[in-house]
This record gives structure tokens, sequence and C-alpha cells, in this order.
């Protein structure tokens, strides 16, 4: 079964941008528009890597991550915010919320698909394979 990848930004346009870029490298993805329909996504079916984009209303990806890491979801599931923002100055934000790391966009595709692969094939929350 392949790996299943949930997405999560409140934009349309990156988010079929993502998960079309995901699904030719063979990837499950699963889509969320905000923080509250990625929380039910998760609790419904753990994914092995959460996307969050940082800026988004109600609930950022800050905040997000951080009940991603409460019960009853999971502490396991790695976690990437990503950022237009300048990477550095979120950094220490997106680790104090539980992150494993922080991407800046726009992405070299070639880096990021490496990076997707390496998260997933690194990761102790799953044994599956693509």
């Amino acid at each position: 079964m392949p790996f299943q990848i949930l997405v999560v930004d409140d934009n349309d346009i990156n988010l079929v941008l993502l998960g079309k870029i995901l699904e030719l490298e063979g990837y499950q993805v699963r889509m969320a528009h905000n923080g509250s329909e990625a929380i039910q996504s998760i609790i419904n079916n753990k994914p092995d890597l959460a996307l969050l984009d940082v800026m988004m209303p109600d609930m950022n990806g800050y905040e997000l991550c951080r009940k991603m890491r409460q019960p009853p979801i999971s502490a396991k599931i790695p976690i990437v915010m990503l950022t237009a923002m300048n990477c550095e100055g979120e950094r220490e934000l997106a680790l104090d919320a539980g992150a494993n790391d922080i991407w800046s966009k726009p992405f070299d595709m070639n880096l990021f698909r490496r990076r997707i692969g390496d998260f997933l094939t690194n990761s102790e929350a799953s044994g599956k394979s693509i």
C-alpha cells in the first residue's frame, strides 16, 4: 500500500499542485482546506506524513501542528510546515509547535520530491512502501 500524505492548505491551487506532484510519485494524497478538516481526516485515518501550510485562516499551521501532537491524534506523524515567509525566521516557531521541519515556498521540485521520499523512508511512523 502506498504511503499516505495529508496536504493542508487553504489555497486550492497549492493543494492541486502538491497533490498532483505527490500522486505522480506514487503516494496516496489526502487534502484538507483548513485545520478542522485536517484533524477529522487524521482521526479517520492517520497519514504517514503531513504537509501543513503556515498561513491559514481560523487555525494557522502552528496551531494545527500543536493540536496534532496532542491526544487523540498522535505524536508520531511526521509534520513538515510549508511557508512563503523566510524559513529561518519561522524555524524556531515550527519546531516549538512540534514540526519535524519547515520548508520555504516556492520549492525546487526535484529537491521537494527527494526530501519527501527521505522523510517517509526514514520515518518510524510507517512500515509501508510505495
